[in-house]
């Protein structure tokens, strides 16, 4: 018998599994957007429009599900749930990891239908071309997983101004919760939205808050340093109150879930931005060009709305003042004084005292 006439030999099990060109330019881009490859090294990939097969073959979603899992979990531990940290569980704090201080339940990642489906319409389709096809599904079926995966996935595509202006007006990024707490000003220009934040007091959503919350505190410390550099009024006026609607909605939420903890990234950002030396007001709007809105009232206004996060002190100073009038033998007595120390360690009535002079500032007609 000859070579050509010999049966083939079967694949080797112990080789990489097969897939199709497709199938590997879309886990290529699932990669990229759970961090895991720079946008270079994505945006060929992006732009070209490929013919999508009828279904995925079982060993890519296999591989999809993989990834989807490690990076979700990776992107979580690296976030801040590594720490030995103090959260509120109940009406008392647990101290550890994440992994040490939350039940399984609270652990589990799970995944929908979305994440799959989006990497489909992306390594398919051309996002920025007019002529692409429609994906737009609602926020309402997000599971906590996928959350992550969508807030993953805008991180990595807002970094091209043509990706972000063709994917951030998706429901999956403009009404995911977590999006837009990590990112408000990328929405700014967004018609306001009611933001629900109700469901991520509590669960796995609410674990995914407290491994996040370095990463929150990064990103708006990051934000408030930056506002000095924005120079047009309307953006500045948009940013201002996208910020205030979303830090409102938050706070809300976790007061009455009596969650203060998950909001403790917020004090630490005021933290680092009040106890600046000779700080003014000029430090949120001085590189505001020009003479502004035509009317004094806009012009008083966009400052306001600038200074987004020391108008929220108020509302923590408000929760300090609660938690020093619970009882010893109050059910929520172990919480409140965990409170009183985070406030306490932060300095937060000098924090307060510091909001309060910044904002006067900007009230002319306030007296005394």
């Amino acid at each position: 018998m000859s070579r050509a006439d010999a049966p083939p030999e079967p694949a080797d099990p112990s080789g990489p599994p097969a897939v199709s060109r497709f199938e590997y330019n879309l886990l290529r881009l699932l990669r990229f957007a759970v961090g895991h490859m720079p946008i270079e090294q994505a945006l060929g990939l992006i732009a070209a429009k490929q013919m999508q097969p009828p279904c995925l073959s079982a060993v890519c979603v296999k591989l999809a599900e993989q990834t989807l899992a490690t990076a979700g979990v990776l992107a979580l531990v690296k976030g801040g749930g590594w720490r030995a940290d103090t959260f509120l569980m109940g009406d008392k704090p647990a101290t550890g990891r994440a992994w040490e201080r939350l039940p399984l339940a609270e652990r589990v990642l799970e995944f929908g239908e979305l994440p799959l489906s989006f990497l489909l319409w992306l390594t398919a389709e051309k996002p920025t071309d007019p002529d692409a096809a429609k994906w737009n599904p609602p926020a309402d079926d997000l599971t906590p997983g996928d959350a992550l995966f969508f807030w993953l996935a805008f991180d990595a595509l807002k970094n091209d101004p043509a990706l972000l202006v063709a994917v951030g007006g998706k429901k999956v990024f403009r009404d995911n919760p977590l999006c837009r707490l990590m990112a408000p000003a990328e929405f700014a220009s967004d018609e306001p939205a009611g933001l629900r934040f109700a469901a991520w007091m509590t669960g796995p959503r609410a674990a995914i808050l407290e491994c996040l919350q370095p990463t929150l505190a990064a990103r708006w410390i990051r934000s408030e340093r930056g506002k000095g550099q924005i120079e047009d009024w309307r953006r500045m006026r948009e940013t201002g109150t996208a910020e205030a609607r979303t830090l409102e909605a938050f706070l809300m939420a976790a007061n009455t879930a009596k969650r203060p903890d998950l909001a403790r990234f917020l004090l630490k950002t005021a933290a680092a931005i009040l106890t600046q030396p000779d700080l003014t007001p000029g430090y949120w709007t001085a590189g505001l060009k020009g003479t502004g809105p035509g009317r004094l009232a806009d012009r008083l206004d966009t400052q306001r709305v600038a200074l987004a996060v020391p108008r929220q002190l108020e509302t923590l100073h408000d929760w300090d003042r609660r938690a020093r009038a619970v009882g010893y033998f109050d059910d929520e007595y172990a919480a409140a004084q965990w409170w009183k120390g985070e406030w306490e360690a932060t300095g937060g009535d000098a924090l307060t005292a510091t909001a309060r002079r910044l904002l006067d500032q900007l009230e002319p007609l306030r007296t005394g």
